[in-house]
C-alpha cells in the first residue's frame, strides 16, 4: 500500500478497504474525540471507552482488529489493560499512548505484547501511518496479529484457580488446626495471585478478632489496619464482589473478599500486590472471591468435625454449578447429566450407592472444561486445530484436578473417559467395549443426551424423541448397547422433567438420592 491515505484511496477507487473494529481508550476527553475523528477518516468503526474499566465491559467473544488506550489512567492502566486483552485475545494487536515521563512503561508494554506505542503529542499523520501499517502486516501475516500458538495469561491462571479451590478443600481433609489451615490457605493465595501480602481477618460471635497473616510485614501492618477499619463495607458486599481496600497510590492494591458464615463467625481473606506488579484483573478478582468462598466451607467442616470428603465435592460441585450459571448454553447443563446418570443407574438396578455414585460423576464429569476460554466453550463457528485440541484435552485435565483426591478415584474414571466409544474410537485413551469403565459408559449416554436436548452456540436443541433414537441408532458404535437399551427405558415423563431443569439452586446436593421426585 502507497502513502496515500485510505479516505484517497477510496476517493480514486484505486482500492477497496474493508473497515477496522477499532477500541479507543483515554480519560482525557478531548484526545478520545481527535482519536475517534482521525481513526474514522481511515474508514475505522470506532468504539470508544473513557476508562480501561469500560474497554473490558465491552471486549467481546469477537476481538477488535485494534485496540489503542492511554498508558496512565484511574483504576486500571493501559498496561493492565494490555494484560487483560493478552490473556482472553491474544492475537488482538494493542498500541499504547504515552507521555515522555511514560517511556519506559510504554517499553515495558512492548516487552509484554504490545504492538507498538503513540508518544504525545501525536498528530493525524501519525495515525494514518499506524493504520496503513496494520493493514499491511494484516495482508502479509506481519505483526502480532495472527492466533498465536498458545492460550496463555488467563488459561493458566484459571486453571490454576481451580487446582488451588482443590487444593484448599483437599487440606480439609487432612485434619488440620484451624489456623493450620488458614496459613496454607494465605500461602496457596499468594502464590496463586502473586501477592505480596495475605491476612485472614475472623471475627467470632462475641466480636473478638482473630488474624493470621502472611508476607511483608510494613504491608501486612497496614492491612490489618485497613480491615479493621472496613470491616463492615466488606459484610456489605454478602460475598458478591471483592471490595478494594486502598488506592494505589499507597504504593500498593488491596483487595478484600469475606468469608461467609463460619459456624457463628465472619471472616475476610485480604490479598495485596504492589503496584509496580499492576492492578488486580477482572478473573483475579473472581478467583479471591472463590477461594473465600471455598475457605468459608471448609472451615465449617473442620470447625464442626463433619464429613470432611462430603465438604470437598461440594465446593468443587458448587464451583461448577456457578461458572455454568455465567453462560446460558451452558447453564444446568452437568446438573441434569447428574440426574440422567442417576436415572440410568436406577433403572439398571444398581445399588442406592452406585446410584449416589453415578450422579456425582455426572455432576463432575466436564470439570476440565471449566479451564478453557469462554470464547472458544462459546464459539458458534468451526474450531481451528489448535482450538479443537485444546477441548479434547479437557477429560485429562479434569482428571488431573481429581487425581489427588483418592476418594474421588471412581468419578475420575468418568470425568476422563466420557468421550471413549464403545468401538474405540474416541479419545483420550481410544478405549472399547467393557475396557472402559462402567460408570464413564453410563456418564458418555448421559451427557451426549443432554447435549442433543440443550440449545448450543452452533444449534437449537432437538426433541427428546429424536435424541432417544439417535441414542438407539448409535448402540454399539460411540454408546455400550446395554446403557443404550436401558437409558430408553427411563420414564418420558421423567426425561421431560430433567431437560426442563435449569434451576441449578434446586439441583441434588453430590450425595443426595438422585431419585426424589422434583
Amino acid at each position: 500500500m502507497t502513502s496515500k491515505t485510505v479516505a484517497q484511496l477510496e476517493t480514486t477507487g484505486e482500492e477497496k478497504v474493508e473497515p477496522l473494529r477499532v477500541l479507543v481508550v483515554d480519560d482525557n476527553a478531548s484526545v478520545l474525540r481527535f482519536l475517534l475523528s482521525a481513526f474514522t477518516a481511515n474508514h475505522c468503526q470506532v468504539t470508544t471507552a473513557a476508562t480501561a474499566e469500560q474497554a473490558l465491559a465491552v471486549l467481546g467473544d469477537d476481538p477488535f482488529d485494534l485496540v489503542v488506550s492511554d498508558i496512565k489512567m484511574p483504576g486500571l492502566s493501559g498496561l493492565d489493560l494490555l494484560r487483560a486483552i493478552k490473556g482472553k485475545q491474544p492475537g488482538t494487536p494493542v498500541v499504547l499512548i504515552t507521555g515522555v515521563p511514560s517511556v519506559n512503561s510504554a517499553v515495558f508494554g512492548l516487552r509484554h505484547g504490545a504492538y507498538d506505542y503513540l508518544p504525545k503529542p501525536f498528530s493525524i499523520a501519525e495515525v494514518n501511518e499506524l493504520v496503513q501499517r496494520l493493514r499491511r502486516d494484516r495482508v502479509e501475516g506481519n505483526g502480532n496479529v495472527t492466533y498465536p500458538a498458545g492460550l496463555t495469561a488467563e488459561l493458566e491462571r484459571r486453571q490454576g484457580g481451580v487446582e488451588v479451590m482443590s487444593g484448599i478443600g483437599e487440606l480439609a481433609l487432612a485434619g488440620l488446626d484451624p489456623s493450620v489451615f488458614i496459613e496454607k490457605v494465605l500461602e496457596k493465595t499468594i502464590q496463586s495471585l502473586h501477592g505480596d501480602a495475605a491476612v485472614v481477618l475472623i471475627r467470632d460471635q462475641d466480636g473478638q478478632f482473630q488474624t493470621n497473616q502472611m508476607g511483608q510485614p510494613e504491608i501486612v501492618s497496614e492491612l490489618v489496619t485497613l480491615l479493621h477499619g472496613h470491616f463492615g463495607d466488606v459484610v456489605m458486599t454478602g460475598g458478591r464482589e471483592t471490595f478494594t481496600l486502598t488506592p494505589r497510590a499507597h504504593g500498593f492494591e488491596a483487595l478484600a473478599a469475606l468469608i461467609p458464615g463460619v459456624a457463628d463467625s465472619m471472616g475476610i481473606l485480604c490479598m495485596a500486590r504492589a503496584a509496580r506488579a499492576g492492578a488486580f484483573l477482572p478473573d483475579e478478582k473472581a478467583l479471591l472471591l472463590g477461594y473465600a468462598q471455598t475457605t468459608a466451607v471448609a472451615l465449617q467442616k473442620i470447625v464442626l468435625r463433619e464429613n470432611l470428603e462430603k465438604t470437598l465435592i461440594d465446593t468443587i460441585s458448587s464451583f461448577v454449578i456457578a461458572l455454568e450459571s455465567k453462560d446460558p448454553y451452558l447453564k444446568g447443563h452437568s446438573a441434569r447429566v447428574s440426574l440422567y446418570a442417576g436415572e440410568l443407574a436406577k433403572v439398571m438396578g444398581l445399588p442406592p450407592s452406585d446410584i449416589v455414585l453415578h450422579g456425582r460423576a455426572g455432576l463432575l464429569h466436564d470439570l476440565g472444561k471449566l479451564v478453557m476460554l469462554d470464547n472458544i466453550l462459546r464459539k458458534p463457528r468451526q474450531l481451528t486445530d489448535e482450538e479443537f485440541e485444546l477441548i479434547r484435552s479437557h477429560p485429562v485435565v479434569g482428571d488431573k484436578i481429581l487425581k489427588p483426591l483418592r476418594f474421588l478415584a471412581c468419578e475420575a474414571k468418568a470425568v476422563r473417559h466420557h468421550h471413549e466409544r464403545y468401538d474405540g474410537k474416541g479419545y483420550p485413551d481410544g478405549l472399547a467395549g467393557e475396557g472402559i469403565p462402567l460408570i464413564a459408559r453410563v456418564v458418555t449416554v448421559a451427557d451426549s443426551f443432554d447435549a442433543m436436548t440443550s440449545d448450543r452456540p452452533y444449534r437449537a436443541k432437538r426433541p427428546i424423541e429424536a435424541a432417544l433414537e439417535e441414542i438407539h441408532r448409535n448402540a454399539s458404535t460411540q454408546f455400550d448397547p446395554a446403557m443404550a437399551k436401558a437409558f430408553v427405558t427411563i420414564p418420558m415423563g421423567r426425561l421431560e422433567q430433567i431437560s426442563r431443569h435449569l434451576d441449578l439452586h434446586s439441583a441434588p446436593l453430590p450425595g443426595a438420592p438422585l431419585s426424589v421426585a422434583r
